[in-house]
């Protein structure tokens, strides 16, 4: 009977003791005596208990379930080697026993009699308590950064860390010129009640201000802009809402920021957009079967009752056709299960969304050496420049125009990749946080306010679908890396060339959703 073991440590310092060894020998010495023939040692050399960081689990998954193995047993020495969640533990165990391969604790009597089952999930609990532990003490250093005043994510626009790419936050934002002195004229010119939103997105937009991203400011941008307290040196608390001054140097005076929200709350007197009825989320987002023409909402007078209904009102459309609103959610919904995630389709699109932002943390740092180097190279030949005029060999006519062009060389530009200040440390952070809603995208839609469940359709599928056809529609950045948790196994294969900034963003917005949803409830 063929084996294989799987063998972990949770430190980098247990590598050098005895920890490894220990139970790899254990797990031999059970083979022996069970006459088991070991046809291959998996070792997780100081990683956590999560998937994504366990590159040799996931490769023992792959070898156990070849049939060429013909493996019928995996020997760990203890059931917390293994998982450090129930969940995780038992989907492993059901997985590997699809293809007849049975988990065995050597120094734990677990089997499938009644008293061993218990005792696996006692075990498999406690392992849990003692992860979920570790994430609250995560969780606690966060709000004590922010309790500090500091923001442990990345800074809204106009802001750039001041910490080294890829190190924890250990002090605050600092503005980013030319876009903090924009905004905070800007701010200030709305607090006055003299611009309407879409006339301060002109005048941002006139004065040169663009996303992280290099494009154009949107309306959202400019809500989230206007909301946001960061501005005002305040740094709030998305657990409690409570707020902390902030370190950081705010753009605006806190009095300045009120009258903003004055401004705002007074207009919003007014009736509301039909655009956002709560009753029709999928407005304009679901398109026309037949022309793919956006679908507006309203309800069709019945016998005893009112009905609602979308509707396409689109004159050069051949049908016209109305579609029941539980049909349109329910398609809708669908295409949400499809896209949940469980344990393991989550691993994976962690590892993925890592590999991706630390080849990007790569190139930009290759690009900012050849910026550097570039730069180098100019003041060089511009110290060359000066010994040729210090010597009378050119003319002062031609020392100012070359010196024009080495000036411009000489100070390393700045490249778009640069803009964004989220650190990969960020980005992981909010994926963690938007782990629970991606195991249940239908509730977690379900749950949302309309505004909310609007900013999470556009993340999910920026140009919404046809009615009849989801399955077909376009799928966000962050969103088109995964597929449902029935195809993890081959999921998550990292683009090539895609852009990591809007991947962080995105991942950033689902995490504001999740937030403010939380503040709502």
């Amino acid at each position: 009977m063929n084996a294989v073991i799987y063998c972990r440590v949770s430190s980098k310092e247990q590598i050098d003791g005895t920890s490894l060894e220990s139970q790899e020998l254990a797990c031999k010495e059970y083979a022996a005596r069970n006459g088991l023939n070991i046809v291959r040692v998996f070792i997780e050399r100081g990683e956590s208990a999560k998937f994504a960081d366990r590159p040799q689990l996931l490769e023992m998954l792959a070898f156990s379930k070849d049939r060429e193995h013909a493996v019928e047993q995996l020997l760990v020495w203890k059931v917390d080697r293994l998982a450090r969640n129930v969940g995780d533990h038992f989907n492993i165990k059901a997985s590997l026993a699809k293809h007849g391969v049975r988990v065995v604790s050597v120094t734990e009597p677990i089997d499938a009699k009644p008293e061993g089952k218990l005792l696996e999930t006692i075990l498999a609990g406690f392992a849990q308590f003692d992860n979920d532990i570790r994430a609250a003490r995560c969780t606690q250093g966060m709000r004590r950064k922010i309790q500090e005043g500091l923001f442990p994510w990345g800074p809204p626009l106009g802001y750039k860390s001041a910490n080294r790419p890829g190190s924890k936050k250990t002090l605050p934002d600092v503005p980013d010129y030319p876009a903090f002195g924009i905004i905070q004229k800007g701010l200030e010119e709305f607090a006055l009640g003299r611009l309407t939103k879409a006339q301060l997105m002109r005048l941002l937009t006139e004065r040169g201000l663009r996303t992280k991203r290099g494009k154009p400011l949107t309306n959202q941008a400019i809500d989230w802009l206007l909301a946001d307290s960061f501005y005002a040196g305040i740094v709030r608390d998305p657990w409690s809402g409570e707020e902390f001054e902030g370190k950081h140097i705010p753009a605006i005076s806190k009095e300045t920021f009120r009258q903003i929200q004055l401004v705002i709350a007074g207009r919003n007197r007014a009736v509301p957009h039909l655009a956002t009825r709560d009753e029709f989320p999928l407005r304009t987002f679901a398109r026309c079967g037949d022309c793919e023409a956006a679908l507006t909402g309203s309800f069709s007078r019945g016998r005893s009752a009112k009905y609602p209904y979308y509707h396409c009102f689109r004159r050069d459309c051949d049908t016209q056709p109305s579609y029941a609103l539980r049909e349109v959610h329910s398609e809708y919904e669908s295409f949400l299960d499809a896209l949940s995630l469980d344990s393991h389709g989550f691993a994976h699109l962690k590892d993925s969304v890592r590999r991706i932002g630390e080849s990007w943390v790569q190139k930009r740092h290759v690009e900012q050496e050849h910026r550097e180097a570039e730069a180098k190279r100019a003041n060089d030949r511009l110290q060359q420049l000066l010994r040729l005029k210090i010597d009378d060999l050119i003319t002062d006519e031609e020392f100012k125009i070359e010196r024009a062009k080495l000036s411009v060389m000489s100070v390393a530009p700045v490249s778009p990749s640069d803009e964004s200040s989220r650190t990969l440390d960020d980005v992981m952070a909010d994926l963690e946080i938007i782990r629970p809603p991606l195991a249940d995208l239908r509730s977690f839609w379900s749950s949302l306010d309309i505004e909310s469940q609007r900013r999470f359709q556009l993340i999910a599928s920026p140009v919404g679908f046809v009615v009849g056809r989801v399955g077909t529609a376009q799928r966000g950045h962050f969103f088109s890396l995964f597929r449902s948790s029935l195809a993890a196994e081959s999921c998550l294969v990292p683009p090539v060339g895609e852009s990591w900034n809007q991947l962080s963003e995105e991942i950033g917005g689902l995490a504001m959703v999740l937030q403010e949803s939380c503040r709502s409830v």
